[in-house]
């Protein structure tokens, strides 16, 4: 497989796990009263307002918006983590580069994708526990994702040793 594909698709993967985490920080933090709405759930919202078509009532898709919202998040977070496994992924994993790629995703997301489409309010008007779930949400994305990449490619170079046929069967 072409070596940039290979690492797009670790990416990939890598960044969609990565914001599958992030829901995990964000549901604790939404159970602890520190958010009132994750994104997902803002950009869900706001495209049953902008849609231009009519869609059925909230209260009769609950069973479908909790998908709709997270695979939103989950291709929005494959999406980065497929340009940073293009960018990144053909070299080992550097904390500052991770952090620095964690740190724009949530400058780009919450300083100018969000606010621009009007889903939420700007990130400089949040309140401090606001920035903070985010904050952590994105290094917790950005620490998933590096890891994953690199892990993914080590391993299509190396594979791990299969498991061996003499010891299938035997009790011990």
């Amino acid at each position: 497989m072409n070596p940039a594909l290979r690492r797009t698709i670790h990416g990939a993967l890598g960044g969609a796990i990565g914001a599958a985490c992030m829901t995990v920080v964000r549901m604790l933090a939404h159970r602890q009263g520190l958010i009132q709405q994750m994104v997902p759930q803002a950009v869900e919202a706001w495209a049953h307002h902008q849609a231009p078509f009519s869609l059925p009532p909230r209260a009769s898709q609950r069973a479908l918006h909790h998908a709709a919202d997270q695979a939103m998040h989950v291709a929005y977070g494959a999406t980065f983590g497929a340009a940073y496994g293009l960018l990144f992924g053909g070299r080992r994993a550097k904390p500052a580069v991770v952090g620095a790629f964690g740190a724009g995703v949530w400058l780009m997301g919450s300083f100018v994708v969000l606010p621009a489409l009007k889903i939420m309010r700007p990130e400089w008007r949040a309140r401090p526990q606001e920035i903070a779930v985010n904050l952590a949400a994105h290094a917790l994305y950005a620490a998933t994702l590096g890891l994953l990449t690199e892990e993914f490619e080590a391993q299509s170079v190396v594979q791990p040793a299969p498991y061996p046929l003499s010891v299938i069967g035997k009790t011990g």
